[in-house]
């Protein structure tokens, strides 16, 4: 039988599985810088109960509901798009997924998700949301390079008619033989007459996520080796393209700047920026001399934002 496979850029797929992997709190797989940037976004009760169904407890295999992507990517599909699926999904349909994968017996990490889904959807939708806004979205960014060599890669060996060389050679958790895929050496994935979508994770080195619901598609997101090798070592993604503006007011400056088209709070852009509120102060107030950055009241807060001046300079350098 022909394999029908297509490549994808799936960004939610990494975003789920590092910030997972941020919460699991091993010490393995993600940088430490990159987990406690994630944990800084990661900052309210309602996200954070929103993902902890879905850390496996010691000795178990991690079990996740297709609908935690409400869209199945058969192709590229943006963080945005999938993120806006989230939020305005009921997913009523998450009891019917759990009941497939633990009968009638839901877990009672599951139970409140299972009786208000549309609740827990927003609060994932969320949280991947600040995930992406916060460090996801430069992890992925200092990664296309690999990951576009990667879907080249499946190219070339489509190319030369060696779907099979291509498909177990993904992950060392991952075979594929007579129209299936075998997990960990005892997990059945068959696949039918359905595609096969690869899409190439930035994640820890053991991460692998296979949505198999779809009666379409069969998704197998996998772990690119050393995507995040590049994350910077000061905490701050540094990105050759902003690098004029970083040499013109420095690292942490341009990193202020890129990241404050909004208002934010200090305690807020702190966090992001992995520093103490002492350091974002001292740096905001360099900038606010400048008049590159300005202070606002909203309510009862403090917020700091870029000015039209800064904004120029910013554009100036991108």
């Amino acid at each position: 039988m022909a394999i029908e496979l297509r490549s994808a850029l799936v960004p939610d797929l990494s975003m789920l599985s590092v910030a997972l992997q941020a919460l699991l709190g091993d010490g393995k797989g993600i940088p430490k810088l990159l987990r406690l940037r994630l944990l800084s976004v990661m900052h309210t009760p309602a996200g954070r109960a929103a993902l902890r169904p879905m850390l496996a407890q010691p000795g178990q295999r991690r079990q996740i509901p297709s609908s935690v992507a409400p869209l199945t990517p058969v192709g590229d599909l943006s963080m945005e798009t999938q993120i806006e699926a989230l939020r305005s999904n009921h997913n009523d349909g998450l009891r019917g997924n759990l009941v497939e994968i633990y009968g009638d017996r839901i877990p009672q990490v599951w139970r409140a998700a299972a009786e208000r889904p549309a609740r827990w959807s927003r609060a994932l939708g969320d949280t991947l949301a600040d995930v992406w806004s916060g460090p996801g979205r430069d992890a992925w960014s200092r990664s296309r390079t690999a990951l576009d060599s990667e879907l080249r890669r499946h190219e070339s060996l489509l190319d030369r008619g060696a779907a099979h060389t291509l498909l177990n050679t993904l992950s060392p958790r991952i075979r594929f033989d007579c129209g299936g895929f075998e997990l960990d050496g005892r997990v059945k994935v068959p696949v039918g007459d359905r595609k096969i979508v690869l899409a190439p994770m930035i994640s820890a080195p053991d991460s692998v996520v296979v949505e198999n619901s779809d009666p379409v598609a069969v998704v197998v997101g996998y772990p690119l080796p050393g995507a995040l090798a590049s994350w910077s070592p000061a905490g701050l993604p540094v990105r050759e393209s902003d690098d004029a503006l970083a040499t013109v007011i420095g690292h942490v400056r341009a990193e202020i700047l890129r990241r404050l088209p909004e208002p934010m709070s200090m305690s807020r852009l702190a966090a992001e920026l992995n520093c103490a509120p002492s350091t974002a102060t001292h740096h905001c107030n360099t900038l606010e001399s400048a008049g590159l950055v300005e202070r606002i009241r909203q309510g009862k807060s403090i917020l700091v934002r870029r000015t039209t001046r800064g904004s120029a300079l910013v554009d100036l350098f991108t």
